[in-house]
């Protein structure tokens, strides 16, 4: 009898231990977004998301809807760039060529990082290829600037849009992986 206590005693405690670790685990959009550069930004960026809405999710499952959202915002500053080629009087052809293949590249990067998060778990590996797509839209504005005519304000704001999801899934990453090894 006494030893089917204390074994009561043991697997309460476990639970009791185990529910305190999943409630520390636990953590809001408001909270996650603390530890970024941009927070009013970020708390405002994911709060529109659908899969960040929940009252409280894990650290790697906020990590991953930033990735997601990086992603997402390449992809739209990719189909902008492509658009601007068709207006007249816009930038020259050779930058316009270049920001779209940097902002593929950038994009290609931030699903090969989303990838690494959902499926391998590799908050490492997310990390080094979201740091590349943030390299990659800033090119495009160095090889803009390069090419007379420069690149239009509209493309300076794309890339500091991109910019900002990066470095937010690069804070969210890094707790993710400071929190959750």
């Amino acid at each position: 009898m006494a030893a089917a206590s204390l074994r009561l005693v043991v697997v309460a405690a476990a639970v009791a231990i185990s529910l305190r670790g999943a409630a520390a685990a636990a953590v809001t959009v408001e909270d996650a977004c603390r530890h970024t550069r941009h927070e009013a930004y970020c708390v405002k960026a994911l709060s529109a998301r659908p899969e960040s809405r929940a009252a409280a999710l894990d650290m790697p499952a906020l990590a991953e809807a930033a990735l997601s959202m990086a992603a997402d915002g390449g992809a739209a500053a990719t189909s902008f760039v492509r658009n601007l080629a068709k207006m007249p009087g816009g930038m020259p052809p050779e930058c316009l060529e270049g920001c779209v293949a940097k902002f593929q590249e950038a994009v290609a990067e931030l699903r090969r990082s989303e990838a690494a998060m959902e499926v391998r778990h590799d908050a490492a590996g997310a990390k080094a290829w979201v740091t590349e797509a943030r390299a990659d839209g800033e090119t495009c504005m160095d090889e803009c600037r390069m090419t007379e005519g420069g690149a239009a304000p509209e493309i300076a704001d794309r890339i500091d849009e991109l910019a900002k999801l990066c470095s937010t899934a690069l804070a969210l990453t890094d707790v993710s992986m400071s929190k959750h090894p």
